[in-house]
């Protein structure tokens, strides 16, 4: 970058105040976000930070260094303030564009009106745009590390919600209600918990249009739906869940909010298969897996006759046992499911008779051979 003469410095020193009004409204008028800011007391800061911009650069060229961001950690906090009142990043940067335009137009102006060369008046608008480049990317920097530490916490508000919500044995109305305002996640009426067999509900979490929290535990992950039973709320979960395996667990008031997990879980760790399962949809085999041991020991006494079959006739006679009973021993359809003829599922039927005797006739040995199938089916190979 060539040398910028004395005279700049000193015209521009001589007019620093009109400059900063210049700059200042001309953000004004092309940026609403800022014009009643600049208008008023919080503009204060701002304007300061514009004069002390303006008086390091002039400093550093008159020691002939190039302009620099020196007092880049002020910049930085100048950022962290335009975060924490609210306004957003690209109304930040189209005011900084605005303003580097107009700095360059007064310098331009008044560097004209002092005589000096066009060939240093570029020279000074090089500078001012490295300078004021170095300045924005600090505020940039700044506005961006309160948004990262804000979310930081807003996350572990949130965790902290979580875990007052899924806690089974302490259910503090007044401690939720005031962690969920600290959160800013008001408590639904009712909700959903939907596990996830993997450790991280991030993947899901992108693609659900959703404010959902989240969390992990050394079982897996988890989210808290709310209203899960809203317009388009279920076609909304099964995308974004895809061909990964999850469970959503029943609808529920918040102090119930564990019941769902440990329902969700049970479903998930029973139904085999990708995609979203719900545990309204499996009630009956959720209901006979509570208790996994129970159901294992009752499944193979209620076939153990079948059990000790060789494989193959074993899950023959099984298929066709379970077809006989849901299509109540109605021998087309049976034979049309399982791709036989009606023959083939008489004999099979009648070899069954001989093994498991007067189960088939009686309603209640029936029913209990139905939970028998659905336990063996869900029990993970």
């Amino acid at each position: 970058m060539d040398a910028i003469p004395v005279e700049i410095v000193a015209a521009v020193r001589s007019q620093a105040s009109e400059l900063v009004e210049l700059i200042v409204q001309a953000v004004r008028q092309e940026n609403p976000t800022y014009e009643e800011v600049l208008g008023g007391p919080e503009g204060m800061g701002i304007r300061l930070g514009i004069e002390q911009a303006i008086s390091s650069f002039l400093e550093a060229i008159e020691r002939g260094e190039r302009p620099g961001a020196g007092t880049g950690e002020v910049w930085r906090r100048l950022g962290e303030a335009e975060f924490q009142a609210g306004r957003g990043l690209e109304a930040l940067r189209a005011a900084w564009r605005t303003g580097t335009r107009a700095a360059w137009r007064g310098a331009a102006d008044l560097a004209a009106a002092a005589g000096v060369p066009t060939e240093m008046v570029i020279a000074l608008a090089e500078a001012i745009f490295v300078f004021t480049d170095e300045l924005a990317t600090d505020v940039v920097e700044g506005y961006l590390r309160m948004q990262s530490d804000e979310a930081g916490e807003r996350e572990r508000r949130r965790r902290r919600l979580a875990t007052l919500l899924l806690d089974p044995d302490d259910h503090d109305p007044q401690a939720i209600e005031r962690a969920a305002e600290l959160a800013r996640w008001p408590v639904p009426k009712a909700l959903a918990v939907l596990a996830l067999t993997t450790d991280s509900p991030g993947p899901v979490t992108r693609r659900l249009d959703v404010d959902a929290l989240v969390g992990a535990d050394h079982a897996g992950a988890w989210l808290v739906i709310p209203d899960p039973e809203g317009p388009g709320r279920s076609a909304a979960l099964s995308r974004a869940v895809g061909r990964s395996a999850a469970a959503l667990g029943p609808t529920v008031a918040p102090r119930e909010a564990h019941r769902s997990l440990r329902w969700a879980r049970l479903t998930l760790g029973r139904i085999h298969g990708g995609g979203l399962a719900r545990t309204e949809d499996h009630l009956a085999t959720v209901m006979v897996l509570q208790d996994p041991e129970m159901a294992r020991v009752f499944s193979s006494r209620r076939l153990k006759a079948l059990e000790e079959l060789p494989p193959a006739e074993r899950d023959r006679l099984l298929h066709t046992l379970d077809a006989w009973l849901s299509h109540q021993r109605h021998t087309p359809r049976i034979a049309a499911e399982l791709h036989v003829h009606p023959q083939t599922v008489r004999y099979r039927i009648a070899r069954l008779r001989d093994l498991l005797g007067d189960a088939l006739d009686d309603p209640e040995q029936r029913f209990e051979l139905q939970l028998a199938l659905r336990a063996r089916g869900s029990q993970p190979e």
